[in-house]
């Protein structure tokens, strides 16, 4: 009777391993490996001491569970891949329009103007705002009109093609706080991640951002 409790072990820990193994194992994949077992074991079987039906049922029962495990993640992966590529396809909407991203500098491949905006958690007294080209000059400066709580916009005159670099700081009792800068471009192109999950945004000459990562559209207007 050992031999066949033994044999019900092995069938249990072959049935488990597919499945952790191997992702993507069918229910008919199981149910072959199942009859094979349940075949083995009964041709083996001690015929002095013979395995009874409650032994059996209780086989088809555990043997049950795992295929019933299995189909519903089957199910629930090509649940999530529908959900991805609907996303993926949703967000392709966003081609041709603006959004921010987290960025401080910016490469432009023709002349045009460089938007953005900044958040204050706080209140400030000023946040001022400059300009630098790559050699590091100040092209331009200006100050914020409002320095209250919220997300202030912004925009620099038209500058030349090339790469510049935004630095933005809040005033708080004399002293500059570093802010965090969004920068808007035109969405180029959307992909699909390494992590199926992941959609990517191709900004123009703001590089690839998640699409998680996008703050909001950009405003087709400025402060």
């Amino acid at each position: 009777m050992s031999a066949i409790s033994g044999l019900g072990a092995v069938n249990q820990n072959n049935n488990t391993s597919a499945i952790s193994s191997n992702g993507a194992t069918n229910a008919e994949g199981l149910s072959s490996m199942f009859l094979q077992l349940l075949v083995a074991q009964i041709s083996h079987q001690n015929p002095l001491d013979p395995m009874d039906g409650t032994q059996y049922v209780s086989q088809l029962a555990e043997f049950a569970n795992v295929e019933s495990l299995q189909s519903l993640k089957i199910d629930s992966g090509k649940n999530l891949a529908l959900q991805a590529s609907q996303q993926a396809l949703q967000a392709t909407a966003l081609i041709g329009t603006e959004v921010d991203v987290a960025a401080d500098s910016i490469m432009l491949e023709q002349s045009g103007q460089i938007k953005g905006a900044v958040n204050l958690g706080v209140e400030a007294d000023s946040v001022q705002l400059r300009l630098y080209n790559a050699q590091g000059q100040l092209m331009q400066q200006q100050e914020l009109p409002y320095s209250g709580v919220g997300t202030v916009r912004f925009a620099f005159a038209e500058q030349d093609a090339g790469g510049y670099y935004v630095q933005a700081d809040a005033y708080i009792n004399g002293q500059p706080q570093a802010l965090t800068t969004l920068l808007s471009g035109e969405v180029e192109r959307v992909s699909v991640g390494n992590n199926k999950d992941d959609i990517i945004l191709q900004v123009n000459g703001l590089g690839n951002h998640a699409l998680t990562d996008t703050n909001q559209l950009a405003f087709s207007g400025n402060s």
